[in-house]
């Protein structure tokens, strides 16, 4: 069988469990890869925008987002950023570069070009 086929790379486990989040680096690019809740892979640059925490030391999945633990800046697997405040409010933020990725022979792969 194999990978999705030429301009894919292998990055990451299929074993990825919900809730879960790896770093990794490609060609000297600091990624994060996490699964949402509902097992939806993901593999965005590291470095929160805001004030460049690294995600997989400083964040943590909530649902369908991961969070900035430093000052809680959410982001969706598309990438959009997020400030959510106490009372709910949501603001729209700096994003997530988002890498195309799939899950394949129990790998997540990642296109590095196209």
């Amino acid at each position: 069988m194999g990978g999705p086929g030429e301009g894919w790379v292998r990055i990451g486990d299929s074993s990825l469990p919900a809730g879960g989040i790896l770093g990794t680096t490609l060609a000297d690019e600091d990624l994060v890869i996490w699964r949402s809740m509902a097992g939806t892979p993901c593999v965005a640059e590291a470095r929160c925008p805001h004030q460049w925490s690294h995600l997989a030391g400083e964040g943590a999945v909530d649902g369908e987002e991961l969070v900035c633990l430093t000052h809680l800046w959410r982001f969706t697997v598309d990438g959009e950023g997020w400030k959510e405040n106490v009372s709910g409010r949501r603001d729209r933020k700096g994003d997530l570069a988002v890498k195309p990725c799939v899950e394949r022979d129990g790998g997540i792969w990642v296109q590095v070009r196209g």
